[in-house]
């Protein structure tokens, strides 16, 4: 199929379909380049069903689409002739900028002409003779120069403002939907953490950022016997457990960390604190927070069950890398379950 010949590419299609592809693009982690716009350009405007389910199953068993993959799915379904259309849209993008940076050049040259106008009404009107009969004729003459192109010069500059006005509307648009669209590829949709995507890209930020005093820490948070909640409420009591779980994480741990759903009934969070003793206690009291949550009968007061969370801490070291702090963290979140659950273990590396 030749995209080009079943789709009318008209400014404002494709503006439409940018406007859904980025975000797809976004949230797989694929780099916004005219092939990958090619291919979701096509998937969205849903004329080639063959790759769209071809893409679909390349992203639920890779939960991306790498450059390889894109080059074959570009090749079997796509032609030159949609890159070079992809590459016009491209242009016609750019083209937005182009035009700003034109206005701004004939708004120069418009107020380097006025100037020089003004130069030579000063030299004029410095040479006048209010004796002279046609001294009148001269003022008259500048004043209409003046007047002209003070308003051609006024007429160009709102011009201008409107062309800005458009621009700036257009570009923030575009940033807008690219900021919601790296959010919701960031977020968990069911508790609007961040999701584990978002803390495999940060861990290693953690990890390598150095501190002159206190230490870093990574805590993992299992929901006790949380299986037992779906198999005895079902699961939607079990997602509002989740979520109520991920609020008081949420609203506990932001003034000194990061918050991230793991998996499952499974979160983590990386923190700093000052001592050892803080670190303890900080966590002992956000172990007591959950441990008030209750699961209620609906439209009652009379309590379903409790909710309980088991603590693995992992304390970085100066060298700690991603997969060893993990490790450490879940050694330690092991030993507390082990150790009766609804309590907090520490692990130094």
């Amino acid at each position: 199929m030749i995209l080009s010949a079943h789709v009318e590419h008209s400014l404002s299609y494709s503006s439409s379909c940018l406007k859904r592809a980025i975000p797809l693009m976004v949230k797989y982690k694929m780099p916004i380049t005219p092939l990958n716009y090619a291919l979701w350009y096509c998937y969205v405007s849903g004329r080639n069903k063959a790759l769209n389910e071809e893409l679909d199953n390349i992203i639920r068993t890779f939960s991306t689409c790498d450059q390889e993959r894109a080059k074959y799915l570009f090749n079997k379904y796509l032609s030159q002739d949609d890159l070079s259309l992809f590459y016009q849209l491209s242009n016609d993008f750019n083209g937005v900028v182009s035009n700003v940076q034109q206005g701004i050049n004939d708004t120069l040259v418009h107020s380097i002409q006025f100037n020089q106008t003004l130069q030579e009404c000063r030299e004029q009107l410095n040479g006048v003779n209010l004796s002279d009969g046609d001294s009148f004729d001269n003022v008259l003459d500048c004043v209409e120069r003046l007047s002209g192109e003070s308003a051609a010069l006024q007429d160009r500059a709102q011009d201008f403002q409107n062309q800005l006005a458009q621009a700036y509307a257009e570009i923030s648009e575009l940033k807008q939907e690219l900021t919601l669209s790296k959010n919701k590829a960031e977020k968990d949709t069911l508790t609007g953490l961040y999701n584990r995507g978002k803390f495999d890209e940060d861990i290693s930020r953690f990890c390598q950022a150095t501190h002159l005093a206190g230490l870093a820490v990574l805590v993992m948070v299992d929901i006790d016997h949380f299986k037992q909640f779906n198999d005895t409420f079902g699961h939607q009591k079990g997602d509002q457990v989740l979520r109520a779980v991920a609020s008081k994480l949420l609203k506990h741990v932001s003034s000194v960390g990061q918050v991230y759903r793991f998996g499952g009934e499974e979160f983590c969070f990386t923190a700093h604190f000052a001592s050892v003793s803080d670190m303890t206690n900080f966590t002992q009291q956000l172990r007591i927070a959950i441990s008030k949550l209750q699961v209620k009968k609906p439209k009652s007061t009379n309590v379903l069950s409790k909710i309980t969370a088991s603590f693995g801490i992992a304390i970085k070291s100066k060298n700690s890398q991603p997969e060893q702090l993990i490790a450490k963290a879940d050694q330690a979140l092991y030993l507390a379950k082990e150790h009766g659950r609804n309590r907090l273990e520490i692990v130094e590396e």
